[in-house]
């Protein structure tokens, strides 16, 4: 019997924006950035990428930790970044054009 195909992680090259950078790109606030990207399916309710869009390297999802000081453990949480592919996604689902004065200001 063959083993179960798996589908091979997304290389994501480039620049990856946080979700707040994202929204200044695309000329809107984080809060309707999430909300829009909520009613596409790309986000879940916590704004977290799904799985479609983090395996198609539009989004992807960084594993982190802070100390919660109440309880002095390291507790995990993710963090959503858009890829350059996804803000163009993005932009092209919403029809936003992006702002790239705000892009090369680094």
């Amino acid at each position: 019997m063959n083993a179960p195909q798996h589908p091979q992680a997304v290389r994501v090259l480039g620049k990856r924006y946080t979700l707040k950078e994202a929204a200044a790109l695309l000329g809107t606030g984080h809060i309707t950035l999430c909300k829009k990207l909520r009613e596409l399916g790309m986000l879940d309710a916590n704004n977290i990428g799904t799985r479609p869009h983090t395996s198609s390297g539009r989004l992807c999802v960084e594993l982190k930790t802070f100390e919660h000081s109440g309880l002095g453990t390291e507790k995990p949480y993710g963090k959503t970044l858009v890829t350059e592919r996804g803000l163009l996604y993005i932009a092209n689902r919403l029809n936003i054009k992006i702002q790239r004065e705000a892009a090369n200001d680094e």
